[in-house]
């Protein structure tokens, strides 16, 4: 696959399709950070690709800030850089980077301070103040290389230290970054399991590209490949299994503080965690919007479609979709909104994610050192600091044995019951 089609696939944020951020790049060295920042600004987020007259789906250079369009219309970020030579440009559909020589997304401490000032600028509502002046830069910056500085002090973090810190409560506010691995057992297919998942059962929809079963662009011209993948991996009835139980005992005692997730599958909700800790970072089955009129619909009337197989429209003769989110869709505002929040918490537990999916991935790296991470999972796949628990292995494993090492097996059944009983009433 050339550079061209490569660079403007976005398999970066928005979808299931990942490619692991190259975290060393080395095209960044030139770059003048606190003038990219200084350059973004709300006027220019709104502004056109400068060889067209496009406004979605654009690019900024970072080296120029010249500002050019995604494949999905002229691909006129490409033909820049390939006559420039210039390297790395910032999406301002979802705040991404891309370096061309890499070939690959990329992600720095530094660049998420870039990240960071999109955020505020582009959903100025969400932020104190969406306009950065140079002793804000400033502080930014020192607070990266205090971090760096305090990975030095070797910080451990033991089993028995999280287990007493959640029986007395000495952690308070409690943030959870999960991934697909958590669902598993409760009998949604991962992604990429030879054989099992999602990509190795995708030939016989007759995409151009894997990818394409989750793209807009592609949803609006062909919607039948995904109304055929809804039924045949989606369709049949789940229930939440022990990780998303654990979430809601933890909400119980009143230690949860947020928990955000790259799955759209809900359980965490079905178990009887409150939307207002959810962070659904690709969106979510309980709605569904029209594309043209942005109309909402109920979503039983969309999944009842799917199990005929017809396509719904709404009464504008627009697309029904469900408010998951598609490659070429901006991430949620309520993800937006929360990033800022990462840092406010006194423990971050990552479960079944390999922290592939930018942004997703990056906020591990948010995380201040003096807040301990627990990862469990089967592998480390990324994470290698101080005040760090790694915990290897079956996830539902895991999560069981730390609940029986609490002491709450019986709350474990009493919600296990709450949770079976709610299903019934449905």
């Amino acid at each position: 696959m050339d550079s061209v089609q490569t660079q403007q696939q976005p398999l970066n944020v928005n979808g299931f399709f990942a490619i692991s951020p190259k975290l060393d790049c080395p095209h960044q060295a030139t770059l003048n950070f606190a003038e990219i920042i200084s350059q973004i600004q709300a006027d220019l987020l709104k502004k056109p690709c400068e060889d067209c007259d496009i406004t979605e789906e654009n690019w900024m250079c970072l080296e120029c800030n010249r500002l050019g369009c995604s494949r999905y219309f002229n691909s006129h970020m490409v033909k820049h850089t390939e006559q420039t030579g210039h390297k790395v440009a910032l999406s301002f559909s979802d705040g991404s980077f891309w370096c061309y020589p890499c070939e690959s997304y990329v992600h720095s401490k530094e660049l998420g301070a870039v990240q960071k000032h999109f955020s505020k600028t582009k959903f100025p509502e969400t932020g104190k103040n969406a306009d950065m002046d140079m002793n804000s830069l400033a502080q930014i910056f020192k607070d990266l290389s205090t971090l760096e500085k305090k990975g030095q002090e070797k910080i451990k973090f033991t089993k028995e230290d999280l287990v007493e810190g959640i029986k007395k409560k000495r952690f308070n506010k409690i943030i959870f970054l999960t991934g697909a691995g958590i669902s598993v057992s409760a009998g949604i297919p991962d992604f990429r399991s030879p054989g099992t998942g999602l990509y190795a059962n995708l030939a016989k929809y007759n995409l151009p590209k894997p990818e394409a079963v989750f793209d807009l662009a592609y949803f609006k011209e062909n919607p039948e490949p995904f109304y055929k993948l809804e039924k045949d991996f989606f369709g049949k009835k789940v229930s939440p299994v022990i990780s998303h139980h654990f979430i809601k005992m933890l909400q119980d005692e009143g230690q949860l503080f947020l928990s955000f997730t790259q799955n759209i599958d809900g359980l965490e909700v079905e178990a009887g965690v409150d939307t207002k800790y959810m962070i659904e970072a690709h969106g979510h089955y309980r709605t569904a919007h029209c594309l043209d009129c942005n109309k909402e619909h109920p979503i039983k009337e969309f999944l009842k479609h799917v199990e005929e197989q017809i396509i719904h429209k709404c009464e504008c003769s627009g697309l029904v979709k469900p408010d998951i989110i598609f490659f070429g869709e901006d991430m949620p505002k309520r993800f937006i909104e929360n990033v800022e929040n990462i840092d406010k918490g006194d423990l971050v537990i990552v479960m079944g994610t390999s922290l592939k999916v930018l942004p997703f991935a990056a906020l591990v790296t948010m995380v201040p050192q003096n807040v301990p991470i627990v990862y469990i999972n089967r592998e480390n796949t990324k994470i290698y600091r101080d005040n760090f628990l790694f915990m290897e292995g079956s996830i539902d494993d895991q999560v069981h044995e730390l609940i029986k090492e609490l002491g709450w097996e019986s709350k474990l059944e009493n919600i296990k019951k709450a949770s079976t009983t709610a299903d019934d009433e449905i």
